[in-house]
């Protein structure tokens, strides 16, 4: 996943980094929820401050109390996904190494009702 996109509105030949919402957006063609960045990026991240949505965060366990409908596996494997593959490591390159407490693979359990 390229982590650099062109951008179309103004210089086509300009570069700029992409964000989490960008990433989001690709994946799911709809932005966001606030919870969803502060998965991704941390628990400053906010939608509406796109310079908070360009890092990632460190790997832990958290409770994710949100109701039925609101994009919760959207969040778990995307957030996963942008820390492994989308964040620019220290050295600005990208690696699917970046950060490496988040695991190689994800196990996605749901429970039988």
């Amino acid at each position: 996943m390229a982590a650099l996109v062109r951008a179309r509105r103004h210089d086509p030949n300009h570069l700029y980094r992409m964000t989490f919402a960008d990433f989001f957006h690709a994946a799911k063609g709809n932005v966001p929820y606030g919870y969803q960045c502060r998965l991704a990026c941390g628990p400053t991240a906010d939608p509406d401050k796109p310079d908070t949505l360009l890092g990632g965060t460190d790997c832990r366990s958290q409770l994710i109390n949100i109701p039925t409908g609101l994009g919760k596996t959207a969040a778990v494997t995307l957030a996963w996904l942008w820390n492994r593959t989308a964040v620019p490591s220290i050295n600005s390159q990208l690696s699917t190494t970046n950060h490496p407490e988040w695991p190689l693979r994800l196990v996605y359990c749901l429970s039988a009702r």
